[in-house]
């Protein structure tokens, strides 16, 4: 039994392949990068909510004296 292969045209299906996959690597890189950005948004967002906050807390109870070695509440 013989099996004859036929030549087929494949510089469209490289390119169409490579434009694929070009694509695929785009969107997920795309992808990575804003889910990244999103992420450290939200951190920094966080940080300075809880620099605020912390500041309010130690401005209105007198309770807590800040020395330089450690914080005493009483």
């Amino acid at each position: 039994m013989v099996i004859v292969l036929r030549k087929w045209n494949k510089k469209g299906f490289t390119a169409i392949d490579s434009l694929i996959g070009l694509t695929i690597i785009s969107a997920f890189s795309l992808f990575y990068i804003h889910v990244t950005t999103q992420m450290n948004q939200n951190i920094d967002d966080s940080q300075r909510t809880m620099i605020v906050e912390r500041k309010n807390y130690e401005k209105n109870d007198p309770t807590i004296i800040i020395s330089k070695k450690e914080v005493a509440i009483y």
